[in-house]
């Protein structure tokens, strides 16, 4: 395989990874609802405006270049050919190092099911063991079918439970949105649900599984999650001075910021959902649980991270099976595993390619996508995101002209996009994902300027009739979406 064909096939498979990970397709963590105001057209991808960034290590001028379009500061981590280097870059005070504490939101996933593989290799539970069999006060967790939900369902994202429960109360803390929610709650949101389909026919992104799965653990080894992540995980891989539930007093702990760089408030978790997203970690910290998975040094946990990293189930996307957590990622002769995290004020990606000894991490204390960096760290041949391509000239067009857009567009069977209309302006917003808006380079084509992303609607019928479809052009890959009738 020549060089430019092998370049083509790695763009594919980061288009593929981008378009299931990269902001905005991405929230996971974050409570829809809660940010449905749409972004600001000023938004941080305003490179004229912004300080020149400082930056550290071999890979800092690939974050520096990132921070010219948007993000305040960004940490990386990379281990290659058996040599781990730590990278930074900031727009704004000391640069952050290996030590510096960074939100991990969903990352924490993973650390989540290593608990639960490292209950199953010790023998202690089988993973198509029922979950309800260590649940308090006879609670009953069954699928559509009356069929026990397993533990691998929980793992897996395969549940059939939401997303987020429906008794969150978002009202009451809408910056902080787990803050008050523990298990009385989830409890009774799991008394009342009323499942809508069977076990393992289908991912559906849960932090509320994985919560569940964190507590369940608890309840099966009568101790808490904070108990269990110290004795089972932290201090056996050394991490007790890189991975926090809560900031330690004395360690520099970054300000968060959403994406056009306004400070926002810490998250803090109640018990109940802190397995889905608590953990606050450090770049030298990932890189010691990174070199763990690949049993690059001896520990107890190496075949709980065998069973993590080994295909359980079947993702959204073609292609990208998942482990215990772990989202797989095919690249050239060989599957690497992700896992990003997002608050309202931090972004994270982790990544990992055992066939190759490889690992990379960024760390970011602004809600912007930092995926494609770090899949980029890992996989030189794959090219970071273009963000000059959110710095396009727009034009403004006249709104009966972007009426005919307005609709809703399936994208696959678990994504529709959704165009609206809001106050003479064109917004986007993919299922359960924040609102974003598009800016007119044309008048059937329009881009983001929250991520490199494109999209043209085909003509119409007639000048007013509705577009028929769309093509979404990101990282070299399009997507269709016919609209719904």
């Amino acid at each position: 395989m020549t060089q430019i064909s092998r370049r083509t096939s790695l763009r594919a498979t980061a288009a593929l990874t981008a378009l299931s990970l990269s902001a905005p397709w991405r929230s996971w963590a974050q409570a829809p609802g809660a940010a449905d105001a749409p972004a600001s057209a000023a938004s941080a991808g305003s490179a004229g405006a912004r300080p020149d960034p400082r930056h550290s290590g071999p890979d800092g001028a690939l974050l520096a270049n990132r921070l010219k379009f948007q993000g305040v500061a960004l940490a990386s981590m990379r281990i290659r050919d058996g040599a781990t280097t730590f990278s930074a870059a900031t727009v704004q005070g000391a640069l952050p190092d290996e030590q510096t504490l960074f939100e991990l939101g969903s990352i924490t996933k993973t650390f989540t099911a290593l608990l639960l593989a490292d209950a199953v290799t010790r023998g202690l539970i089988q993973l198509d063991d029922p979950v309800e069999a260590v649940l308090p006060d006879r609670l009953r967790l069954r699928d559509s079918e009356d069929q026990p939900i397993r533990w691998v369902d929980l793992a897996t994202h395969r549940s059939g439970l939401p997303r987020l429960p429906a008794n969150l109360d978002l009202q009451a803390t809408p910056k902080n949105p787990y803050a008050s929610y523990d298990w009385p709650q989830m409890a009774a949101f799991l008394g009342s649900w009323k499942p809508s389909k069977p076990r393992n026919t289908a991912f559906e992104y849960s932090n509320l599984g994985v919560g569940l799965l964190g507590q369940s653990l608890g309840f099966l080894q009568k101790k808490d999650y904070a108990t269990l992540l110290r004795e089972r995980i932290l201090e056996p891989l050394g991490l007790t001075n890189d991975m926090f539930l809560a900031p330690p007093a004395g360690r520099r702990f970054l300000d968060g910021h959403d994406r056009d760089g306004r400070p926002v408030e810490h998250w803090t978790f109640r018990p109940a959902i802190a397995p889905a997203g608590a953990l606050l970690g450090t770049t030298r910290g990932l890189a010691r649980f990174a070199q763990a998975a690949m049993g690059q040094f001896d520990h107890p946990l190496k075949d709980a991270f065998k069973l993590c990293l080994r295909k359980h189930g079947e993702r959204d996307q073609p292609g990208s099976g998942i482990g215990l957590a772990w989202v797989g990622a095919p690249l050239p002769g060989r599957i690497a595993f992700n896992h990003d995290g997002a608050t309202f004020g931090f972004s994270t990606t982790l990544w990992l390619d055992p066939t190759h000894g490889r690992a990379a991490a960024v760390l970011s204390n602004a809600a912007i996508g930092v995926a494609d960096l770090g899949l980029h760290l890992l996989e030189p041949m794959i090219p970071p995101s273009d963000l000059s391509l959110t710095e396009q000239p727009s034009i403004t067009l006249p709104p009966e002209s972007l009426k005919p857009l307005v609709g809703h567009y399936v994208l696959s069977p678990a994504m529709t996009l959704e165009v609206r209309i809001q106050e003479g302006r064109l917004f986007a917003r993919a299922t359960g994902q924040q609102p974003f808006e598009l800016f007119a380079k044309g008048p059937r084509e329009f881009f983001a300027k929250v991520t490199p992303l494109e999209i043209r609607f085909d003509p119409s019928p007639a000048d007013d009739a509705p577009a028929p479809a769309l093509t979404i052009k990101q990282g070299g890959r399009n997507t269709r979406g016919t609209r719904k009738p």
